[in-house]
């Protein structure tokens, strides 16, 4: 506040002392065209301001030293508080305390903000997973990248990434890679008042609440009968069909032609017509690591379209979040809160 009104009277001293000018400017070149009376009264302007000048410069520098004189207070104080906390961090704890705890104090528990499985920001486990069956898996690292924003905490020892994926464990690791990697106003959320989305998905079922999100945002991730089919293992089709809708926010309508154009897949005729504008559209999605096909599967001249994914194939797709453009590509390995 003082700061401001210091400003404020900056500013119409500034003002006054530029009407001053002015007017002794008009008083010193004779202008022909001004009378006696109005000639006095100038004159009388002129005192007037050089009086009101005088005044404006010794409240000026009053306020000049009470504001100096109030942040140098401020500066004590937060001194003051300073050496009080370096002072207590320094006492050394009563017989009582640490016979209660430690004789070395704890280092801080690392906290990250990833959205669990409910839906809520919690404090996660800040140990990473680590598997024992890696090896030289191909995709090691971008599982890894993954395990570190805790996509796979419910897993066991072994990753078994030469298995296939069904369909029910890969909508899980999306949704969790998904709100880890996305800023909180782009991430999925849980719909536990949404009537059960598919017939063959009870809430009895792991997967329940995973696949009812996704469903319930609009996106075509079932079959045309109504079913699921959570245990079912997940085709490449399947797989790109559900992960672009969500990287380009919206479901695309069949593009046969332009998909055959772009992507020349040997195979292109055995793509199911509904995937078809999701395959087509994966072919512009690029990142450091590529598109979603090429992350999981390299570089192909036959896409396979009814194959059943594997799971460091998978994992794979889920490290890149989003695509160029509106969107952005969000990758596993850049979001630093781990």
């Amino acid at each position: 506040m003082g700061s401001e009104r210091l400003f404020n009277i900056n500013r119409h001293h500034s003002i006054k002392l530029l009407a001053l000018a002015s007017t002794v400017m008009l008083l010193t070149t004779g202008c022909s065209s001004v009378s006696d009376s109005e000639n006095k009264k100038l004159t009388e302007q002129v005192q007037e301001l050089q009086s009101e000048n005088t005044s404006l410069k010794a409240q000026l520098a009053i306020l000049k030293d009470s504001f100096a004189q109030r942040k140098i207070g401020e500066l004590k104080t937060a001194l003051a508080g300073t050496d009080k906390i370096a002072f207590e961090n320094k006492s050394v704890e009563s017989p009582d305390i640490a016979s209660a705890t430690s004789s070395k104090l704890a280092p801080p528990t690392p906290s990250t903000n990833l959205t669990s499985a409910t839906g809520a920001q919690e404090q996660a486990n800040p140990v990473a997973k680590t598997f024992s069956d890696l090896g030289d898996c191909p995709n090691k690292d971008l599982i890894d990248d993954l395990a570190r924003l805790h996509v796979f905490d419910d897993l066991g020892a072994d990753f078994k990434p030469y298995q296939p994926i069904t369909r029910a464990q890969y909508v899980t690791w999306l949704y969790k890679a998904y709100n880890a990697i996305q800023p909180g106003q782009r991430q999925l959320h849980l719909a536990p008042q949404a009537g059960q989305q598919f017939k063959d998905v009870s809430p009895s079922h792991p997967a329940y609440k995973y696949i009812q999100a996704l469903a319930f945002t609009g996106y075509s991730i079932g079959y045309l009968d109504g079913t699921f089919r959570p245990d079912k293992p997940l085709t490449r089709e399947e797989m790109i069909g559900i992960k672009v809708a969500l990287d380009s926010g919206k479901d695309l309508p069949p593009y046969r032609s332009q998909m055959e154009c772009v992507w020349k897949f040997s195979d292109s005729k055995q793509v199911d017509e509904r995937f078809t504008g999701y395959v087509h559209q994966d072919f512009y999605i690029s990142g450091p690591k590529g598109n979603n096909i090429q992350r999981a599967f390299g570089k192909i001249a036959a896409f396979h379209p009814k194959q059943a994914v594997l799971r460091n194939e998978a994992a794979a797709t889920l490290w890149q979040e989003g695509q160029f453009g509106f969107n952005g590509p969000i990758t596993a390995g850049s979001v630093t809160n781990i």
